[in-house]
């Protein structure tokens, strides 16, 4: 896992490109009223949570999947987002981190196109050893997902996502909640 501590830390300046407008943004740009008309009234910040099952192609153990998402709205269409997710099962835990794009052609749907990386805790045995392996592969991620409204600034979805990574696909699939800010 040490090794997805290190993508994660090197992940992180990315992330701080999408913290929240500060008050000086608002006062140059107009107000926040301003802003979600513009971005069709969605809030410019979402930060989510997500709960569901990650299978490999080739697999019939499917795995259980927990993570975190924070959105940057941009405009009526466009977000950036990044992903931070644990996946655990009986044969390994992983640790999914990524960035990219989400594209939103109707209210409420999500398109997503992201990259990153997955460190994934092996164990491998050998003989009468069981030795534990970290490997670090890239990843592409490609889904969409849907918000039903739940409250004014918060909704509820499936999501469904397909990673692939080198010699691997693996489909994510789930319950998402977000709030917006």
């Amino acid at each position: 896992m040490q090794a997805a501590r290190s993508i994660a830390t090197a992940l992180l300046p990315a992330l701080l490109l999408l913290l929240p407008c500060t008050p000086a943004d608002a006062q140059e740009h107009g107000s926040t009223e301003e802003h979600a008309t513009e971005r069709g009234g969605l809030h410019p910040n979402h930060f989510g949570g997500f709960l569901g099952f990650s299978a490999h192609g080739d697999a019939d153990n499917p795995a259980l999947t927990m993570g975190l998402e924070y959105a940057r709205v941009f405009s009526r269409h466009w977000a950036a987002v990044a992903y931070v997710e644990l996946v655990s099962s009986q044969l390994e835990r992983d640790v999914i981190v990524a960035l990219g794009g989400i594209y939103y052609p109707l209210p409420g749907l999500g398109l997503v196109l992201a990259v990153g990386a997955e460190g994934a805790e092996k164990d491998t045995v050998e003989g009468e050893h069981v030795e534990t392996e970290t490997e670090i592969e890239f990843l592409v991620r490609v889904g969409a997902g849907y918000g039903f409204p739940i409250a004014e600034n918060a909704a509820i979805g499936p999501v469904f996502l397909v990673d692939r990574a080198p010699g691997r696909t693996t489909f994510v699939f789930g319950l998402a909640i977000l709030a917006g800010f």
